[in-house]
């Protein structure tokens, strides 16, 4: 019977709606992906002559990080060789509002924002996180 009442409430919400879960994943990865946008800025600071200005490029369903507003030269994830960026797991979530800004060397932002990750399901909230406009910290 216990078991049955831990499945009843941890298990098998996830396969009734799993959008909430997917929703929380891509917020904390977001979150994660923002943050070290912030710390590849700080270190590249140290290199001469490199230009120290690193993007995050907010769209609709997606996190860029690139070494510029286009994103023609993005930054390259280490863990998996390619682009860094993440992209939201289903259509039922999205990123607002749509915004590009960068970090400078010191770790500021050239503005703050306020992100939310949305989720359409039934019983999904919205989160959010700050990217705070003079330190560059990100707090959800």
């Amino acid at each position: 019977m216990v078991i049955a009442g831990l499945l009843a409430a941890i298990a098998i919400p996830r396969f009734i709606s799993p959008s909430g879960f997917q929703s929380r994943t891509f917020f904390d990865q977001a979150e994660a992906t923002v943050r070290y946008a912030q710390k590849i800025a700080i270190a590249r600071r140290a290199g001469a002559g490199v230009q120290p200005l690193v993007y995050v490029v907010i769209g609709a369903s997606r996190i860029q990080v690139c070494y510029d507003a286009g994103c023609a030269t993005p930054v390259i994830d280490p863990n998996t060789g390619g682009a860094l960026a993440v992209t939201a797991p289903s259509n039922s979530i999205t990123l607002s509002p749509a915004t590009t800004f960068s970090y400078g060397a010191s770790g500021a932002p050239s503005a703050g924002a306020t992100i939310t990750v949305s989720s359409s399901g039934v019983g999904d909230i919205n989160r959010t996180f700050t990217v705070d406009a003079v330190t560059g910290y990100v707090s959800p």
